[in-house]
């Protein structure tokens, strides 16, 4: 009889240590599907932050650049509608944007970087 409640002595011990695995699979699960929006949202809480504190983009709220075989397209979001100018590794006149724009700027380096101005103040970088 002694055996058998010997036997039992770390028993909880390996439930605690499964519950707790099972606990950090569940985390990492919901991070890595939640994860990108999570990041969205705080990197437009801190963009608006910015913009009202004075050290922000102006109007300019995001800007995006994909190059897909060698075809570049620029995704532009402003807060009021205004100009804006591409400039950088890559260049595009003056164009109006109000709320989200896209620009196809046409054949790019597979690499470079990108300086978005709007008239109405401010300006943002990006790479692709």
């Amino acid at each position: 009889m002694k055996k058998l409640i010997r036997s039992e002595k770390g028993q909880g011990l390996v439930e605690y240590a499964l519950i707790l695995v099972l606990v950090a699979i569940v985390v990492l699960a919901v991070l890595l599907l939640l994860g990108p929006t999570v990041g969205n949202a705080f990197s437009n809480i801190v963009a608006n932050l910015q913009r009202f504190t004075g050290g922000g983009s102006g109007v300019i709220q995001n800007v995006s650049a994909t190059n897909a075989l060698g075809n570049l397209t620029v995704t532009i979001n402003v807060a009021t509608s205004t100009n804006v100018t591409i400039s950088g590794d890559v260049s595009h006149p003056s164009n109006p944007c109000s709320g989200s724009c896209t620009f196809n700027i046409g054949s790019a380096p597979a690499h470079g970087t990108l300086t978005v101005t709007a008239a109405a103040g401010g300006s943002v970088s990006t790479s692709w």
